[in-house]
Formats: C-alpha cells, sequence, structure tokens
C-alpha cells in the first residue's frame, strides 16, 4: 500500500493561520525599490549580526517577511543570525531588536570553495565515475538545464540525477528521492548527497541491508539543482543563494504549490517577503518560472512511484515535515513523527514543521511533493554554517548516513515508519 493512497490533497481553506542577473556582479542581492520592504540600499557585504529574539516564533514570522536574510536560529538562546545592510540595521533598530555583530564561519575572504569540497564539474566527474564501477545498479540522467543554459550562456550547465536500483529485480519498486543544492551557498548537501550515492552502489554486494535496500527501492539522488548559482560560489560569492536570473529566484519558493501562498488565508506581508526581487526568498514572477524548477517537477512526474522526498539544507539541524505555512496538525502528522522519533530525533536534530520551527514557508520542493503528489515531503537544514569545514562534512555524513538509509527504508510504506 503506497501513501499516495492515503494521504489528502491540502487546500486552502483547511489553513487557518493564527499564530540570484548572470555578469561578473551577479549577486543575491542587488537593490530595488519595494514599498512594502526594507530599501536594501547596496549589496549586502559580509556584515553578519545576531540578533536577539524577544519571542522566537513571532519574531522570526516578523523578520523573514520583512525580507532580512535569516540563517543559524539556535533554540534555546534565542537568537537568530542575519546578513544586514545599513539600511536593514537601522531597521532592526527601529524594531526595537538588540543585535550584535558576529561572524560566518569561512565566509570572510572567501576566494571560493573550501578544501575538500567538490566543484561542480568534480560532482559530475565523481557520479560517472561511481556508474563506471556498477552499471548494472547506476545510471546518471540530465535531467534539465538551468536559467543560464536556457539562455544559451552555459551550455554545460546541467541538473544531473543518480538513479540507484537493482535492474535484476522487478520495475515497480517504492521510490524515494533526495536533493541536494537548492541553495548555493550551502556547501555541504551536495556533499552529503554523493556520499549517500557512494555508499549506496559501493556498498552494494558487501552490506546485506544495502543491498536488500537497493534490490528492493528505485533510489533518486540530485545533488546539486542550482548549478550556476553554485558556480558563483565557486567563483568566490560565499554568499549566492538563489539562481542567477537576474536579481536571483529562490528556486525553494517557487515551486507549483501555493506559489507565493496562493489560496492560503494568511498575512499580506506574507505575500510581501516573496514578492520583493531584491530578498533572499523571492519567488519569481510565477509558478515554477525557473528552469531549475521545472525539471524537478517534470521529474516528479516521471516517477509515478516516488512515496518519498527529502530536500537537504544547511543549516540549523532540523527535520521537516508538511505543511511549512502552518501549525495545523495534517491527517498523516503522527506517521511523521514516528519517523523522526525513529531517525533524527536521536541525533539532536529538532523536529516540526517549518512553521513551527523557523517561519512560514511555501511553493518549496518538499511542500509540492506532499501537497501535489501527495507522497511523502520532508526538508531538513544539516549542520552550524553555511561552510563548515570538510572534516565536520565528515562527522555529519557519519552522524546522518544510518537516518537516510532509514528513510529509503520507509519509502516502502507508510507502515515501514512504525
Amino acid at each position: 500500500m503506497k501513501l499516495k493512497s492515503s494521504l489528502i490533497l491540502l487546500v486552502g481553506s483547511m489553513v487557518s493561520i493564527s499564530a540570484c542577473t548572470n555578469n561578473s556582479s551577479n549577486v543575491s542581492n542587488v537593490p530595488q525599490d519595494s514599498s512594502n520592504q526594507v530599501n536594501i540600499s547596496s549589496v549586502r557585504a559580509d556584515h553578519v549580526v545576531q540578533i536577539k529574539l524577544k519571542n522566537p516564533a513571532k519574531d522570526l514570522i516578523s523578520l523573514s517577511t520583512k525580507n532580512f536574510d535569516l540563517f543559524g536560529y539556535k533554540v534555546k538562546q534565542k537568537t537568530v543570525n542575519a546578513r544586514i545592510s545599513t539600511d536593514e540595521q537601522n531597521k532592526l533598530t527601529s524594531l526595537g531588536f538588540k543585535f550584535n555583530d558576529t561572524l560566518e564561519q569561512n565566509v570572510a575572504g572567501s576566494s571560493g570553495l573550501l578544501p575538500g569540497y567538490m566543484s561542480y564539474a568534480q560532482m559530475k566527474s565523481k557520479l560517472d565515475m561511481l556508474v563506471a564501477q556498477n552499471p548494472a545498479i547506476a545510471a546518471v540522467t540530465n535531467i534539465g538545464g538551468t536559467w543560464e543554459k536556457t539562455q544559451g550562456k552555459s551550455p554545460n550547465n546541467i541538473i544531473w540525477s543518480i538513479n540507484i536500483s537493482s535492474k535484476k529485480t522487478a520495475d515497480k519498486k517504492p521510490g524515494s528521492l533526495f536533493i541536494g543544492g537548492m541553495h548555493a551557498r550551502e556547501l555541504a548537501p551536495p556533499e552529503i548527497m554523493v556520499k549517500l550515492a557512494e555508499t549506496l552502489i559501493t556498498q552494494y554486494g558487501k552490506d546485506p541491508a544495502i543491498t536488500q535496500l537497493v534490490d528492493t527501492r528505485d533510489i533518486n539522488i540530485i545533488p546539486m539543482v542550482n548549478v550556476d548559482g553554485r558556480i558563483q560560489v565557486e567563483k568566490g560569492n560565499a554568499w549566492q543563494r538563489k539562481n542567477t536570473h537576474g536579481q536571483g529566484v529562490d528556486l525553494n519558493r517557487n515551486f507549483d504549490s501555493h506559489w507565493n501562498y496562493a489560496g492560503l488565508n494568511v498575512p499580506a506581508d506574507w505575500h510581501d517577503g516573496d514578492s520583493n526581487q531584491s530578498g533572499e526568498t523571492y519567488s519569481g514572477t510565477a509558478p515554477a518560472s525557473e528552469p531549475e524548477v521545472k525539471a524537478i517537477q517534470d521529474f516528479y512526474a516521471t516517477k509515478p512511484n516516488l512515496n518519498l522526498v527529502l530536500d537537504m539544507h544547511s543549516y540549523g539541524e532540523m527535520f521537516f515535515w508538511p505543511v511549512g505555512y502552518s501549525n495545523d496538525a495534517i491527517p498523516e502528522t503522527a506517521m511523521f513523527k514516528n519517523i523522526y522519533n525513529n531517525s533524527f530525533k536521536n541525533i539532536n536534530y529538532q523536529g516540526g514543521t517549518s512553521m513551527s520551527l523557523l517561519y512560514p514557508t511555501t511553493a518549496t520542493t518538499d511542500d509540492y511533493a506532499y501537497v501535489k503528489h501527495h507522497i511523502m515531503g520532508l526538508g531538513m537544514e544539516v549542520g552550524q554554517s553555511f561552510r563548515p569545514n570538510y572534516s565536520e562534512v565528515e562527522t555529519m555524513w557519519t552522524q546522518l548516513k544510518p537516518n537516510l538509509l532509514y528513510l529509503i527504508k520507509v519509502s516502502n510504506t507508510p507502515v515501514a515508519a512504525r
């Protein structure tokens, strides 16, 4: 029995909520006037502050909908980091927030990737090498081009998926999809995605548990979605988050599922927060306006056997289940909590919806999976910085590996999560 048969399509009426241009100057925050938002008078420099929150649930929503670039929320300390312009610093003061300067790890003086990390080109070579080691269980597929490729600017910027599944067993096996690199500046997720693929391929026939997963599941991994943005990071723009279409679009706000909160009864400033082109959560001109997002959505359509999708981000050590725009329980909340309790809770990750742990989100790939395809749409934030030293990624992988394998296991059926 698949989850698809039991999930219920969410509509706006069930929810009542109270509670990156492509050139040498391409960065995520070129200024643009917006009457409803903080005026970003210049490209944000590496000025990071730590903001003290009085009421985290309320303050995080307020700051996120006013276009602040938030990250690194610490639950116990009740603080969140933000990269701010001078105007935003003044705005914080006028709003009554207390804050102090801080530093984001390995950002100052950045000249590209840190030692140990793979470039986009190296990642593709690694995937090809893994497939060559065992073509009987692995294949790499071009699932679509990036914005720059569609414009004829970067013809080699392609989004790649690697499929891992034993071909000797039945074709119709329960499927899972693991996604990384939606936001360019988040370095760890693509590395972890490749490590997952490498483990499944190299341990097949050696590790009985992994062999069984590969024999009985259809596993798909997309290590890097935002290729254009990632290449900007490789060139030295450590803060690049969005893609490179104009001032950039946040790919994880561009999916065709309540895009910019369409159909939902939410405060007006929630719409405004995703409508400002200079903001880091700008949702684009229309649902799936970005070719990267269309490629992912089209991939979903080619995989009707998908039962589980996990979209990995950094950072904050959190595990999310649907839906991002509400605190209200959905019919499968108990099932998602059970999955969390049997996995990421054991490594001290916080668990809940984006709304309950951070701030409201919509048109994300995990909500799209749940709302439009009726499958388990999950998200997570790994690590404690955008640019951890590579030794930290190795530590992360050691912690995450058994839990990611567990997700592959429970992609069989919701009952397997008991």
